[in-house]
């Protein structure tokens, strides 16, 4: 999937959008009468009135100072850890350009933001989203950096997803806004008649990651295969969910109608944030590996409760998982000797470079192809220091991330560095069955997916197929940017080549 690495504590750059949409009119000020004077005191003439002010005299500023009245009152009254509301309230005071309102929430040890910066980026933009209309919808998940709060909102010009990341103190240390983008639907080959799903959890020493089995329906006493749906770069949930894709989701439904159950689960990276003290020991392992190995457990031990066949345990496995598969075996044959083996391996745009060798490459795809901005050359540079630092004989533990790619740390470069995964995998004794599709300029299908077939070239037990009108997610595309933008499924080509391919094992 596209590399978006948050291992860190989350600090979101504040992009925010909106309008206004009424002016309240300032209600008349009442007169204040003098008291009566004695009555051998001369009268003075009585003061006149001062008069309401005109609606031309009302303030744009004490109008939307009026509306958000009551929010400001509600937000200080309500308990802290009612998230969404508090989600709810803040957006409707940016929303009325209350901004020392707004930043009274924030924890600005986290979002290095001021007041009148908050008010400059609102201003642009909303410009481009127009009048308000309403808020569509209200939800929340809790990740890694604390619980994430999703406005969505309609304006007269485009949809936003405004979201609050707020901390176990109730402060926001997160806090931006993407254009709203097409929701996923069910692909046309799903049955959710033909599957049942039940909630299961992977568990990796005191962490636990909830997921999902997915088990064909009216199986009787036959045992069904089932295929371990595993994660690519990033904090990923189980589905794999990018915008309007969720290609495990799709994978799973497909599947599942084809007979073969599947296990998927949210990424550790997504639920529990890393720790400072965890900065010089991060590796791959406590990314993928140690919970796939988990994964694997956990199938056997459902298998004695639900009609799993063991010995057709198979992996799908995306880009990175993929590439990490033989120390995925390897680990899962020390601690569990006794138990069969897997069966086999789907590879799903498997990168033959090294994992920080694919960052010029997208960059150069993406963002170079008209002619490069100031800004892009400037970003062309750091990628190219970053990818310079990783292969670099100074790195060291004490390598700031901010010079390495994507924010992670220098222990897992370390041990990247010392692992050779196409000698790896070019020795795994299992079948494998390599996907790749030519519209992806993520993992680009030309530098790796040809690379890895030459590379593998008479090996016994490996398959091959390959998509011409497909992208990154296995759904169609042209290899754009405008690609990820889009909704859209797992194509069902690829559904019915993993099923035909489990099958015959």
């Amino acid at each position: 999937m596209p590399v978006v690495m948050r291992f860190l504590a989350c600090t979101i750059a504040v992009f925010l959008c909106g309008t206004v949409e009424h002016f309240a009119q300032k209600a008349p000020q009442k007169s204040r009468t003098a008291p009566a004077k004695s009555s051998t005191a001369p009268q003075s003439p009585p003061a006149p009135e001062t008069p309401p002010p005109t609606p031309q005299e009302i303030t744009r500023k004490d109008s939307l100072a009026m509306l958000a009245k009551a929010d400001i009152v509600r937000l200080a009254t309500i308990p802290k850890e009612q998230h969404q509301e508090r989600a709810k309230l803040l957006f409707t005071l940016l929303r009325l350009e209350q901004y020392p309102a707004v930043m009274k929430h924030l924890d600005t040890s986290a979002i290095a933001v001021r007041e009148a910066q908050l008010e400059q980026i609102w201003v642009r933009a909303m410009n481009i989203a127009g009048k308000f209309r309403v808020i569509q919808e209200i939800s929340s998940e809790r990740l890694a950096v604390g619980d994430v709060v999703t406005v969505e909102a309609s304006f007269e010009n485009l949809s936003l997803l405004v979201k609050f990341n707020f901390n176990d103190q109730h402060k926001i240390i997160g806090l931006g806004y993407n254009q709203g983008k097409p929701k996923y639907e069910l692909p046309r080959y799903a049955s959710t008649e033909s599957i049942e799903e039940r909630e299961i959890t992977v568990k990796t020493g005191a962490l636990t990651m909830p997921g999902t089995l997915a088990l064909p329906k009216s199986t009787g006493e036959k045992r069904v295969p089932i295929a371990i749906l595993l994660h690519d770069q990033g904090p990923q949930d189980r589905d794999l969910t990018y915008n309007g894709y969720k290609p495990n989701k799709d994978l799973a439904l497909g599947l599942g109608k084809r007979g073969i159950a599947t296990l998927r689960y949210d990424k550790r990276t997504r639920l529990y944030q890393l720790k400072p003290e965890e900065m010089n020991s991060y590796t791959v392992n406590e990314e993928t590996i140690a919970d796939a190995v988990s994964a694997i457990q956990e199938v056997r031990a459902l298998a004695r409760k639900f009609p799993i066949d063991t010995s057709k345990i198979f992996i799908v496995a995306p880009s990175l998982a993929a590439m990490v598969l033989p120390r995925i075996f390897r680990q899962d044959s020390v601690a569990n000797p006794a138990s069969m083996r897997v069966a086999g391996a789907v590879m799903m745009a498997l990168n033959y470079v090294k994992l920080h060798e694919l960052m010029m490459p997208r960059f150069e795809h993406f963002s170079a192809r008209d002619g490069l901005t100031v800004e892009e050359v400037k970003q062309q540079a750091s990628i190219k220091r970053r990818i310079e630092t990783v292969e670099s004989s100074k790195l060291s533990l004490k390598t700031s991330v901010y010079d390495l790619p994507y924010g992670i740390p220098a222990s897992y470069w370390i041990d990247l560095r010392s692992y050779n995964h196409v000698e790896a995998i070019a020795k795994l004794a299992l079948p494998m069955l390599f996907l790749y599709a030519e519209q992806d300029h993520d993992i680009d299908f030309t530098a790796n997916g040809l690379a890895w077939k030459t590379k593998l070239a008479g090996k016994s037990g490996v398959e091959w197929k390959s998509y011409p009108n497909l992208f990154h997610f296995f759904a169609e595309g042209n290899g754009t940017a405008r690609d990820y933008d889009r909704k859209g499924n797992v194509d069902t080509a690829v559904i019915m080549d993993i099923a035909d391919w489990i099958e015959k094992r």
